[in-house]
């Protein structure tokens, strides 16, 4: 591609862009395992080290405080909880946090006889946890029932539902909650509230386990059973999508019963915006995936179910194509697709590299939906910089004009840049990375610019 521009040629070698089928690192997506705590003890975290998955940017704490069921926590045991928080955070893992009073299935039992006493918690709980806000991607349920999943409970009719809600929301200020299922949702929030209002998200540790996922959906349609009741599978999926686009949605696929193909269950993965899964359980489902080949002619077809499902869980960016289209006015185009199950939910930096300077593009990627390509555009500028030095290009955004490199050949001389791609968290700078082949430093080589003075 060449380009005549004030005297300069303009030429524009793309790469090839190739899809990666590699598990990617990204935060707050892709696979988790639980880690198990009662916080009465001290945890033996030298022993913890050697138990973290390199592969795993998630991690679940499960935090027993049934040992406080009858009174306040113990300074020791908010103490333990704290570090605890530190040790994942230490780690670079983001954390799945959920707090309960029963790890048996015992949860009727096991939880304070009085809805004051789990507020009190909640109250004592949360100064620790919005210390550490950072570092927490949800918070899932209110405390109660078997296994902290808002089930056989005493608490959870509308009333008290909504009571513990308000409670913890004003405990863990701006961090997600989680609740079982939408259901639950629609219960804590007006008739036809649109999702997205709050950061309260969903968590479903029954996928797959039954048609309606343990109990998780209904059988009746939504105007059979109204606002607050359960609706049939087919709408809770669509809801359940709505929610997930706002707040990091997932949980546990159970069971081995093949009432859908493997093709079906991530095609449903997909509709509900899955962010991240367990592991490690349920085993049973696990290995079906496992030992089950995808069924695909492209690049997928050689790796397994599990494989497929793993690296699309969250967020999944490809570059597509690159081109520099424009004659008098240049410009340089690319095509980037969302090919993961989810989206991203938090503000992002896109940094166009030339060579060892940068500039941030004005699109985040924040948003971007399962399957949708957007297209991203960088104008390019022959004007003088600040110090009236030519440059090879700028980012024009309105007005102002941002250089990011100060070049002038030489006449007949030419010099080529490499172009790449990065992206990265805005809040940490933590690198998001593509499912390109990417160059060592985990940029996208998007192509070469040569410059030609005449």
């Amino acid at each position: 591609m060449n380009f005549i521009k004030k005297g300069k040629r303009l030429r524009f070698e793309p790469a090839v862009m190739t899809e990666s089928t590699d598990y990617l690192l990204n935060p707050s997506c892709g696979w988790y395992r639980i880690y198990p705590f009662a916080l009465e003890e001290k945890p033996d975290f030298e022993e913890l080290s050697w138990c973290l998955c390199a592969q795993e940017t998630i991690v679940l704490v499960l935090a027993d405080i049934g040992a406080f069921r009858d009174g306040e926590l113990s300074e020791a045991a908010l103490g333990n909880l704290s570090d605890i928080l530190d040790f994942f955070s230490n780690n670079h893992k983001e954390i799945i946090l959920r707090l309960t009073y029963d790890r048996e299935g015992r949860g009727m039992e096991r939880e304070p006889d009085f809805l004051n006493t789990v507020i009190g918690h909640m109250r004592q709980l949360g100064i620790v946890v919005c210390a550490h806000r950072e570092q927490i991607l949800l918070v899932q349920g209110l405390l109660v029932g078997s296994w902290g999943e808002m089930h056989d409970s005493k608490f959870l009719s509308e009333e008290r539902l909504r009571q513990l809600m308000r409670a913890w929301q004003e405990a863990l200020g701006d961090i997600a909650i989680a609740v079982r299922t939408p259901q639950q949702w629609r219960i804590l929030h007006p008739r036809n509230t649109a999702p997205g209002t709050d950061k309260i998200g969903l968590f479903n540790d029954g996928m797959f386990g039954s048609p309606d996922h343990l109990g998780t959906y209904g059988w009746q349609t939504k105007e059979e059973s109204g606002w607050r009741g359960q609706w049939r599978r087919e709408e809770e999926i669509e809801f359940t999508g709505k929610v997930a686009a706002a707040v990091p949605y997932g949980g546990e696929a159970v069971g081995d019963s093949l009432e859908l193909t493997f093709e079906e269950m991530a095609e449903e993965l997909q509709r509900t915006h899955t962010c991240y899964l367990n592991s490690k359980h349920d085993t049973r489902r696990l290995q079906q995936w496992r030992e089950k080949q995808w069924q695909d002619s492209g690049i997928w077809g050689q790796l397994s179910v599990f494989d497929y499902i793993g690296c699309h869980l969250g967020y999944r960016f490809v570059v597509r194509e690159v081109r520099l289209e424009g004659k008098k006015d240049c410009c340089l185009k690319i095509y980037i697709e969302n090919t993961g199950f989810s989206l991203l939910n938090e503000e992002a930096e896109l940094l166009l590299w030339l060579g060892k300077e940068h500039i941030v593009l004005p699109d985040s990627l924040c948003g971007m939906l399962p399957q949708e390509t957007r297209e991203i555009t960088a104008a390019l500028s022959g004007k003088a910089d600040s110090a009236g030095r030519q440059v090879p290009f700028s980012l024009q955004k309105g007005e102002e004009s941002v250089f990011p490199q100060s070049f002038s050949p030489q006449k007949g001389a030419e010099a080529v840049y490499p172009l790449s791609l990065t992206l990265r968290r805005k809040r940490d700078k933590r690198p998001l990375f593509f499912a390109n082949t990417l160059s060592e430093d985990g940029s996208v080589l998007l192509g070469h610019l040569a410059f030609n003075r005449e």
